[in-house]
């Protein structure tokens, strides 16, 4: 049975804040029903019997939080200061390994050992370096002594001045390399030599990479081993420059892990890049995780997240109650009810945005809607 419809204008004004966006796109129509009957004036009549057996409802608009976000993929990593990758400064053989991967290790605790010729001679040079120093300070010291008596030669003074400042510096250098070393210079100085170097860990962590083995040789600045502490993981995202705009520090961020979709975390934005990388056209960003959500997870890890630009409240209804058409989206409406029998009428509204199945509706004055069976009085002509 076909019939036409009687399209009521309302004309609204409506100002858009930054969070709007435009209406839904898609297309719900569907084949009504022929057991209503439409009057001459375009408005679709059913009997409250046909309303109740089809489980119809009619209501006003209701509140619900609505907001805008941004998509972006990313990485669980440790801070800059959360992670370190450690070597040694020169070169020797793996004597010792004391720990493994997954193994926690506190600050300057010692993960392994190494021995070397270079190790050793190391150590005579400074040796012999400050048991020279000594003898250089005592000559300089006598020199001065009697340069400020008037009785020395001005040149004897300046040269064992020059000697003694020398290997001054050479001492304190080679010094500085055995504390970088974690060797104690003071045991050097009182005539012990160690045969084997510790390698210790700056920070707190667990062990996530252990690559050596017994015997290997190590050169210097080669990794052998990774530690992470997992107290201080974030969260690194890579989002398009088209984004830069609608970011502020704070926004909240949600993500989930590819493999546990249903399981949902939450973070904040606490960094926002200032450069576009040339490659992927994308700006790095941080955003700092709870406390116990650190506690289940592990350095890069990849996860897909969305940061909330923008949240606000307004009157929704359900997706289902609306007419999709490519202009514009309807509603109906109950404009009366009498003897039994209850008349609806299409009217047009102004969508916003949809979110978890109901869609925004930027129309304040709208009120008695058919919100469930839409689909089954509507169909084209």
């Amino acid at each position: 049975m076909k019939f036409s419809l009687l399209i009521i204008s309302i004309p609204v004004l409506f100002w858009f804040n930054s969070c709007h966006r435009g209406a839904g796109e898609g297309d719900n129509s569907a084949s009504g029903e022929e057991n209503y009957q439409t009057d001459e004036a375009g408005e679709i009549v059913i009997t409250r019997e046909q309303f109740e057996s089809m489980d119809m409802e009619i209501g006003d608009p209701a509140s619900m939080m609505f907001s805008n976000s941004v998509s972006a993929n990313g990485y669980i990593d440790a801070s800059p200061t959360g992670s370190a990758k450690i070597s040694t400064l020169i070169s020797g053989r793996v004597r010792q390994i004391y720990y493994s991967s997954g193994d926690y290790v506190k600050s300057r605790q010692t993960l392994f050992s190494l021995e070397s010729h270079e190790i050793i001679l190391l150590q005579q040079t400074y040796a012999e370096s400050f048991q020279r120093l000594k003898l250089l300070k005592a000559d300089y010291e006598r020199l001065q002594l009697l340069w400020n008596e008037k009785i020395g030669a001005e040149k004897d003074f300046l040269k064992a001045e020059s000697e003694y400042r020398s290997v001054q510096a050479e001492v304190e250098g080679l010094k500085a390399r055995l504390n970088m070393m974690h060797i104690d210079p003071s045991v050097i100085e009182n005539g012990h030599i160690v045969p084997y170097l510790d390698v210790k860990t700056p920070i707190s962590g667990t062990i996530t990479r252990q690559e050596l083995v017994l015997g290997q040789h190590l050169i210097p600045l080669e990794p052998g081993m990774e530690v992470v502490n997992g107290n201080m993981l974030r969260l690194r995202l890579e989002l398009f420059e088209k984004s830069i705009a609608d970011l502020l520090v704070g926004q909240e961020v949600t993500f989930s892990i590819p493999d546990q979709p249903e399981k949902e975390f939450s973070a904040t934005l606490s960094h926002i890049g200032k450069s576009v990388s040339s490659d992927t056209r994308t700006l790095e960003c941080f955003a700092e995780l709870s406390k116990e959500d650190k506690k289940l997870f592990v350095n890069n890890m990849y996860v897909e997240a969305t940061i909330v630009t923008c949240e606000r409240e307004a009157r929704a209804i359900p997706e289902e109650a609306l007419i999709r058409e490519p202009e514009r989206d309807f509603v109906l409406i109950l404009i009366r009810e009498e003897e039994g029998e209850m008349t609806f009428r299409k009217v047009p509204v102004q969508t916003g945005v949809t979110r978890l199945g109901y869609t925004e509706v930027l129309d304040n004055s709208l009120s008695s809607i058919l919100l469930v069976g839409t689909y089954n009085l509507w169909t084209e002509e």
